[in-house]
């Protein structure tokens, strides 16, 4: 069982949705900086529109792409 806080994208993942594109990107992008350091926080993220879709780490690569895929379909 994991000891991480409930809804941490540690546990499987997150959605983010923001008023821009710009925005989500934007937020990817510092996601990734601040993890960058650190691979205990490392995850996937995927932005589609002004989405942002954020996968664990701990997922197999074939779970994450699931995710992606999933990601795909979402309306921009």
């Amino acid at each position: 069982m994991s000891t991480a806080d409930k809804g941490a994208v540690e546990r499987g993942g997150a959605i983010e949705a923001f008023t821009s594109p710009e925005d989500a990107q934007a937020r990817a992008q510092y996601i990734e900086s601040v993890t960058k350091s650190m691979p205990t926080l490392a995850e996937c993220d995927y932005v589609h529109g002004s989405i942002l879709v954020r996968v664990s780490h701990y997922l197999t690569p074939k779970q994450a792409a699931e995710y992606e895929a999933a990601a795909n379909g979402l309306r921009k």
